[in-house]
């Protein structure tokens, strides 16, 4: 795509969206270097493509902020729609997680994220689609929050058409996905998706396609981070929380989570935020065996596991004490061990994983005759409420073929 543009020296094409060319220039009037973003001469043929880029850019000069690119001008020239901006050199944050990213690092790109967010939500807008390849870094290494081209006030709506916008759907809010009314914890929640990506480099969710992906955020538990990253779990828990009543109400309202996370310890607490499945879980267990009934061997037992976990790391310290005890009972009672029974009561977004651990734990090594027991599991949630009941009925031993011996015999 040829270019030029009165007031500006276009010196390199920088790349290409899916609606505009980025050029490289020079401004005489002030010998810097700067952006042009230049919507697509086909779509610029399209009033509503034509509007919505100039919405764009309206909204982005109406919002002065250190983390949010600078529009320095706009306007239209021979049928092509233009806005120039900051040049920006230090990379996307796409290619930072790519990269790796420490947490200290994360932590400080989500804090000026966060400021970002709440400045556009006091203006009244929501960016709708905030992702790595939407943030971008100056050469100091602060972050910039771009492309504005979707935002939404839910005041003046100066789109076209009154729909929902739609984002990327990888890091969409429930209420975005559902076509429902946005707020600023709908950015807040697509800031939680890039938060979980900058520390573990995969976003929250996947899916095979659009549909598949509204699935998993609508429906999918929590996502956990590994026990590394345990101490921002609670960040998390907040910033995905289902609904947006139970996610920190502005940018603002996150960095006093932060805040108040950096005056404690290196955990961070979610209890400012009025999410009842937030509540903290004093871990604690009890074993207990019982007699269900008699045979000719002698009485028939079941054992009990009773324990509460606040997260999985703390569910995992657990497992020497079940470990001993159950090792302890069969070597007891042998044939005899005829149930056992598991109530935990937990965070709903670490029961997967412990579905998952004592799915293994029944072919551990030590403990293979567990899966001759049944089990029922009972998963509850803090504030009582069911999450899950389980009864996975005992397995019958594989049959090992018989040796030349015993086939002679």
């Amino acid at each position: 795509m040829a270019f030029t543009l009165p007031g500006y020296r276009i010196t390199a094409r920088l790349g290409k969206g899916g609606m505009a060319h980025v050029f490289l220039a020079t401004q005489h009037s002030f010998e810097r270097q700067v952006a042009i973003k230049v919507l697509t001469p086909s779509l610029a043929l399209e009033p509503r493509f034509a509007e919505r880029f100039m919405h764009e850019a309206r909204t982005i000069a109406s919002l002065n902020h250190p983390h949010i690119v600078p529009v320095y001008d706009v306007g239209e020239h021979r049928g092509h729609y233009y806005l120039s901006m900051e040049y920006v050199t230090g990379g996307s944050l796409k290619a930072r997680i790519k990269a790796g990213l420490e947490p200290d690092e994360a932590i400080r790109i989500l804090r000026q994220l966060a400021q970002a967010l709440n400045h556009a939500g006091k203006q009244g807008f929501i960016h709708c689609d905030v992702k790595p390849d939407n943030i971008m870094f100056r050469d100091d290494g602060s972050a910039l929050l771009m492309d504005f081209g979707i935002a939404y006030n839910p005041q003046q709506d100066t789109r076209l058409g009154d729909s929902i916008p739609a984002g990327t759907p990888k890091y969409m809010s429930p209420e975005q996905h559902r076509g429902l009314a946005l707020c600023p914890g709908s950015d807040l929640y697509s800031l939680g998706c890039v938060f979980y990506e900058m520390l573990t480099g995969e976003a929250p969710y996947c899916g095979d396609d659009d549909a598949d992906m509204a699935h998993c955020h609508l429906n999918n538990p929590l996502p956990l981070l590994p026990d590394h990253l345990a101490r921002y779990q609670p960040i998390i828990n907040a910033l995905l929380a289902k609904t947006p009543e139970h996610r920190p109400a502005s940018g603002e309202a996150l960095i006093t989570l932060l805040d108040q996370g950096n005056q404690g310890s290196n955990t961070v607490r979610a209890t400012s935020v009025a999410d009842p499945s937030a509540t903290l879980l004093t871990p604690r267990i009890r074993l207990r065996e019982q007699r269900i009934g008699r045979s000719w061997r002698g009485g028939l037992y079941q054992y009990d596991i009773f324990l509460v976990a606040d997260d999985f790391a703390q569910f995992q310290e657990h497992h020497p004490v079940i470990r001993s005890g159950l090792v302890d009972w069969h070597g007891q009672r042998g044939r005899r061990c005829r149930l056992i029974t598991i109530k935990a009561t937990i965070h709903p977004w670490i029961s997967g994983r412990i579905k998952d651990y004592l799915r293994k734990l029944r072919h551990a090594e030590g403990l293979e005759f567990l899966a001759a027991i049944p089990m029922h599991i009972n998963l509850v949630a803090s504030d009582g409420e069911p999450i899950e009941r389980l009864e996975w009925p005992a397995e019958k031993p594989e049959r090992r073929p018989a040796s030349e011996a015993e086939k002679e015999t």
